[in-house]
This record gives C-alpha cells, sequence and structure tokens, in this order.
C-alpha cells in the first residue's frame, strides 16, 4: 500500500500534490497499470504489471494511440523521460513523467496566455497537446479542465494506491463451507477518454479553479 501524497512528494514535487491527486484521478482513477486507447478502449483494464505490458506492446503493434499508468503518460512522451513499456507504469518513474509534462506546459503556457490562465492550458496542453482543447466540453457534457478542478475539490488529505492483486480459486469450495457471503466490488476507475500527445500564479484564482495554487 502506498500513500499518494507521500508518493507525489517524493516523485513529483514540482507540482502541487493537490493538483496531482486531481489530475491522477481524472485519469487514470489511482490504477497504476490503466491503459487508454485514443478512439477506443480496452474491453477491461490490466489488473497486473505484466497484463499491462502484454497489452502495451500488442496495442503498439496495431498502430494505436495510447496512455499508460497513474498519469495516462501518452507512448510518445516514453523516450522523452527514459521510459519504456516495462517502466513507465511504476508509479513513481509514471509520476516523474507526468509531472514533467504538466510543468513543461505550464511554462510555455505563461508567455502564451498569461499566469492568470495558464493552469488551465496547462491542463488542457496535457490533455491535447494544445492550450484550447481542454477547455471543450466531451464527456457527459463536461471539459477535462472542469472534470480535474471538480476532482481537486473532493481532493482528501490521504488516498492509497494499491496495485490489484489477482485471485486464485480453489478447484473445489471447501467442504465444511457454512454459507456463502455475498460481496459486493466497487467498481475500478476506467482511466481517461484521450491522452495527451504532445509533452508538455498570481494569487488571483480563476473562476473554475478549485486548487487556489494549482502548481508551485
Amino acid at each position: 500500500m502506498m500513500d499518494f501524497a507521500l508518493l507525489a512528494q517524493q516523485c513529483a514535487p514540482n507540482v502541487h500534490p493537490t493538483t496531482l491527486q486531481a489530475l491522477v484521478r481524472t485519469e487514470s482513477g489511482f490504477n497504476p497499470f490503466a491503459i487508454g486507447v485514443v478512439g477506443g478502449h480496452l474491453k477491461r483494464q490490466p489488473k497486473t504489471l505484466d497484463e499491462a505490458v502484454a497489452t502495451a506492446r500488442a496495442l503498439d503493434a496495431q498502430g494505436l494511440n495510447f496512455s499508460m499508468g497513474l498519469g495516462q503518460v501518452n507512448k510518445a512522451n516514453l523516450s522523452r523521460y527514459g521510459l519504456t513499456y516495462e517502466t513507465v507504469f511504476d508509479m513513481c518513474a509514471n509520476l516523474k513523467a507526468g509531472s514533467g509534462i504538466l510543468h513543461d506546459c505550464y511554462s510555455r503556457a505563461v508567455p502564451a496566455v498569461g499566469k492568470n490562465a495558464a493552469v488551465g492550458a496547462a491542463l488542457s496542453c496535457y490533455y491535447s497537446g494544445n492550450f484550447t482543447r481542454g477547455f471543450k466540453a466531451d464527456f457527459k457534457g463536461t471539459s477535462y479542465v472542469q472534470r480535474v478542478a471538480a476532482n481537486a475539490a473532493q481532493a482528501a488529505p490521504s488516498v492509497s494506491v494499491v496495485p490489484p492483486i489477482p485471485v486464485v480459486l480453489d478447484s473445489a469450495p471447501a467442504k465444511k463451507a457454512v454459507r456463502r457471503q455475498r460481496v459486493a466490488s466497487p467498481a475500478a476507475g476506467d482511466g481517461k477518454n484521450e491522452s495527451q500527445a504532445a509533452a508538455q500564479s498570481e494569487p488571483k484564482a480563476e473562476s473554475w479553479d478549485a486548487f487556489g495554487d494549482f502548481i508551485k
């Protein structure tokens, strides 16, 4: 079990932890093995590292565009951040790359749109590679920037990031079992609709900005 706040502090200190938590919740639902396919989706999300790596390689062989891990790092950014299909699902390495992409987007957004609008533009850049697409409604009537802001508003001080463990069932039920107990399983996060395809304040916050201080 890994505490997300601690993980963010250790692996992505250049981005405010609330910002990073909101972004990761939006991108992958805190699933370190999540894979988002541009223009499509997987029948189900990988449950193990081996399964995630095998799926990524298969998607690459098909020439598809996709993103991976906690921050949904696009395959186009792997070489720039020294990642491979084997290492991109490492939680710390993924957050380092994701924060690097966001910080680069922010650095380019400031001279382009000014500090007051740079946060939203940086998120849009992270999502789509440009400063405008992330403001357009595209999923259930909301924009990417709106979804991240909404997730920031419900950010928790501590969130556990736990890679799923596969279940191995016995070949036959125990003979002395007294009764069966029905247990509901929580739904897993799905990952994002569309990943970023390019690498990547003032005290006055914008009306949509629930973060206060978005980027350090």
